[in-house]
């Protein structure tokens, strides 16, 4: 599947309704990590529609910086095994 901010080949199904309804789904790119649901507004799922900022299709992913997270506070000592 194609995502729709990079727009390689590199997105699938991550969850669904878990009531079996078929009312959502959630999608996911393994490459920018972005990820959307299917019933989202056109501004965000209609690639003619969306900002060009927004896009990452002309970025060369591999050129931008690994951001790291780091929690302020240390872990509880019960989660920290």
């Amino acid at each position: 599947m194609q995502c729709i901010r990079c727009l390689r080949d590199t997105a699938k199904v991550v969850a669904k309704a878990p009531d079996k309804s078929n009312a959502w789904e959630v999608y996911c790119c393994s490459v920018c990590n972005f990820s959307w649901r299917n019933n989202e507004v056109d501004e965000i799922t209609k690639i003619e529609q969306r900002d060009e900022w927004r896009q990452l299709d002309k970025v060369d992913l591999a050129s931008l910086r690994t951001v790291e997270y780091r929690a302020r506070q240390a872990k509880p000592e019960h989660l920290q095994k």
